[in-house]
């Protein structure tokens, strides 16, 4: 028979003083799909952030989980303080989660256990993990507790303390383009850049460390590099024509992108050890948006040359381009998914939307709106984020990449897009 524990509540949790991220959740679908688990408020006294939120929304918004709603909860299983196990097993909760953030001098520690309720982990503390934090970065440290929990729970990397890059566009500010990063969650928002002309297309450096992107600020486009953190840059292309579409190599020693210097937008990529640009296809044909491979070996690419957009490969091993994707009256942006040989494209089906074509050829939709375009993938594969149209406004939206968890990312401070999703990085 399992033990009941006690819903540890020493401390009164304020939550009037809790920070709200600029970029807004609105879920449209899927958080009942996932694996049940159960996350008891953490006993704590007012950080700020409410720890147990956090890792609940955090766990929600991977698609591979659907976290119970304690208020939601009968008297059969929420017992006065304490929580029924058996009950809640018989709900079909795989597990629930336990925890503390106790003050000591100027630092906070933090410790939960996860119990397993189901199996073999019956009645098991299968996690136990304790940890500290200041203040500035409590929300940091509750992601690390998701992303603990996460790696426990599914065997891979949780991405919860990433950060992604977008453009922010804000109508009658004098400078109202801006290249701004965030928690993957849209909280933490920093503008890196504003500027009276368009920015577009930020991608990460594998180390986080570094975005390349693309600026008009002379009227015509040119690629530069940001250092995020002492805000030093470097002009890395300015040709004549076209300089668009960077995407950093997973190795962090190429940055590709597309090039009209010499004709046609062709595909070329930037060595940065040898300090030298490489050109990688010569076609009659429009090449752009090129992107890596997990590996670093070959550039996916979109291209006309078969009439219409698809997505073509080029092997730096073989020294050979071929098709990729069949699927439909065309396939733009397309974006490796770590680990896997999927794909996420934005194919042209009834609108263009955000769409997983597998190694087999198959293919599916992710989603159901008309206009989304710049899909990247979590680090770890489990998300999406992509640009959309909502309610007449650009912003951003999340889709996990199984389909199953959508949200709408809606800004309250101006139109978003092309988001850039950063690596994981300890910190």
């Amino acid at each position: 028979m399992f033990k009941k524990i006690l819903m540890a509540l020493a401390f009164i949790t304020m939550t009037s003083s809790y920070t709200q991220a600029a970029l807004q959740l609105e879920i449209t679908g899927g958080i009942n799909e996932g694996r049940k688990i159960l996350v008891l408020p953490f006993a704590q006294p007012d950080v700020g952030v409410d720890v147990a939120s956090v890792v609940s929304a955090d766990l929600m918004r991977s698609g591979k989980f659907s976290p119970l709603n304690i208020k939601s909860l009968n008297q059969s299983v929420i017992q006065g303080s304490s929580v029924n196990l058996e009950a809640l097993a018989q709900l079909g909760a795989e597990a629930v989660i336990q925890g503390t953030v106790t003050p000591e001098n100027n630092i906070y520690n933090i410790e939960f256990k996860l119990i397993g309720l189901q199996g073999a982990n019956k009645g098991k503390i299968i996690a136990h993990y304790k940890g500290n934090s200041d203040l500035p970065r409590m929300r940091n440290a509750a992601h690390r507790v998701s992303d603990r929990v996460y790696k426990h729970l599914t065997g891979q990397d949780g991405a919860f303390r990433t950060r992604i890059a977008y453009i922010v566009y804000k109508h009658n500010d004098p400078r109202p383009y801006q290249l701004t990063t965030a928690d993957y969650d849209g909280f933490n928002e920093t503008a890196l850049i504003r500027s009276t002309q368009p920015i577009m297309t930020p991608s990460w450096s594998p180390d986080g460390k570094n975005i390349v992107y693309v600026s008009f600020e002379k009227r015509a486009p040119a690629i530069f590099i940001q250092n995020v953190y002492t805000k030093q840059r470097t002009k890395l292309a300015s040709f004549r024509g076209l300089n668009s579409s960077p995407s950093w190599s997973p190795d962090g020693t190429k940055i590709a992108m597309t090039l009209s210097k010499d004709g046609q937008p062709d595909i070329y990529y930037y060595d940065l050890n040898e300090r030298k640009l490489n050109r990688v296809t010569s076609n009659r044909a429009i090449d752009t948006e090129p992107t890596w491979s997990d590996d670093s070996k070959s550039i996916l690419f979109t291209s006309e040359r078969g009439g219409r957009a698809q997505i073509y490969k080029y092997d730096f091993l073989t020294k050979k381009t071929e098709r990729v994707t069949y699927q439909g009256k065309m396939n733009l942006s397309a974006r490796q998914i770590p680990g896997s040989k999927s794909l996420v494209v934005v194919t042209n089906q009834n609108g263009y939307r955000v769409a997983r074509v597998d190694e087999d050829g198959s293919a599916y939709l992710l989603t159901t709106s008309q206009l989304d375009e710049s899909p990247s993938v979590a680090p770890n594969g489990s998300m999406v984020i992509y640009s959309t149209v909502y309610q007449g406004r650009k912003g951003l939206a999340l889709v996990s990449s199984d389909g199953r968890f959508k949200a709408n990312l809606p800004s309250t401070v101006g139109e978003v897009s092309s988001p850039s999703w950063g690596p994981i990085v300890e910190k």
